[in-house]
This record gives C-alpha cells, sequence and structure tokens, in this order.
C-alpha cells in the first residue's frame, strides 16, 4: 500500500523513495514508480498535486515537449518529455547529460 500525505486541502501518495521523485522548473512533479528514465520510452509515475505537474501538463500541451529533471546522487539528471498520454505514464524522448547541482 502506498503511504499517503494529508493537509488541510487535499490527500496524495508519498513518494516511497526520495530519489525517484521529479520535477518541472524547480518544482516536484511526481515519483517514478519503477526505473528513472535513462533512455527513451514510457515511464510510470504517481503525480503530485502542486503547481509543478499542473504546470507541467499545461506546457506540454500548449508548447510541446519540456525538459524535466531528477536528482540522484547530487547530481541533476535532465530528460525530455513528449507528453503524458495518461494521468500516470509520461513518453520520454531523451535524457541529457548529468549537470552538478552547481549549474
Amino acid at each position: 500500500m502506498t503511504p499517503m500525505i494529508t493537509n488541510e486541502e487535499y490527500t496524495q501518495p508519498a513518494c516511497t523513495s526520495e530519489h525517484k521523485q521529479f520535477f518541472f522548473e524547480e518544482h516536484a512533479v511526481g515519483c517514478f514508480e519503477d526505473q528513472l528514465p535513462s533512455s527513451p520510452g514510457q515511464y510510470r509515475y504517481i503525480s503530485l498535486r502542486g503547481p509543478g505537474h499542473l504546470r507541467l501538463i499545461e506546457r506540454l500541451a500548449s508548447t510541446g515537449a519540456q525538459r524535466c529533471h531528477y536528482v540522484l546522487e547530487g547530481e541533476k539528471h535532465y530528460f525530455i518529455v513528449i507528453k503524458a498520454p495518461r494521468q500516470d505514464i509520461l513518453l520520454v524522448h531523451a535524457h541529457t547529460p548529468i549537470q552538478s547541482m552547481s549549474d
């Protein structure tokens, strides 16, 4: 069973592993359920309610592919999201080189 985070406004699934959380701009979007994106393909995720997920979905609809990232061992790993065909799936086009947190 997925742990839940609660507050006065809503209840949402918690990330069970912090290193699987990913971001759009600097806002958390969700958590990958299985592996982190390392090549083109479809990746399952659990969305987090908040500005990150909302902005990503809006930008995908209005302007197309968007760059997101996750942090692993202090390094940002970027990937390009082409679309979200379902609420729990991201279609990733590419994985870009690592950038340190100081970049």
